[in-house]
């Protein structure tokens, strides 16, 4: 099952938050999308090294990985340690936060990935209440609306 394959390698190089093997697992039209965002590859690269900058530990916590409808789906437990700054400005965001050592943990939620040949060309996040983008500024004590 090669799709499941490629899905443990993202899964192994996001845990060691290893970029450069991300940028390369990547396809060129990779696209994640999530309750907050959408991304395409480039900028899912430069959102994850704000997120591991931010959040030195981070942990997606990936579980329970099946192949489903030429999908891979799993469940995922976000956490983290809030060490360095999170800077979200690049993103259309005005917010740069200074750490603020909080430990983050997210509610369990769903991520869907696909996979054509050896590459992800897409990485889904579904809302989960408390989870996400929003759900670790709330942990933050960040206000955004």
């Amino acid at each position: 099952m090669p799709g499941i394959d490629t899905a443990l390698e993202l899964a192994k190089l996001l845990e060691s938050r290893n970029l450069d093997g991300l940028q390369i697992l990547l396809a060129d039209g990779f696209a994640a999308k999530g309750p907050s965002m959408a991304l395409d590859k480039g900028q899912t690269i430069g959102f994850l090294r704000v997120l591991f900058t931010a959040f030195p530990d981070h942990s997606f916590g990936f579980s329970d990985l099946k192949e489903e409808a030429g999908a891979i789906r799993c469940t995922a437990l976000e956490s983290g340690t809030h060490t360095g700054v999170l800077d979200l400005t690049p993103f259309g965001m005005p917010i740069s936060l200074p750490p603020t050592g909080r430990r983050v943990k997210l509610p369990p939620s769903k991520f869907t990935f696909r996979v054509e040949g050896d590459r992800v060309t897409e990485f889904a996040e579904e809302t989960a209440e408390g989870g996400g983008l929003a759900g670790i500024l709330a942990q933050l004590g960040v206000k955004t609306s």
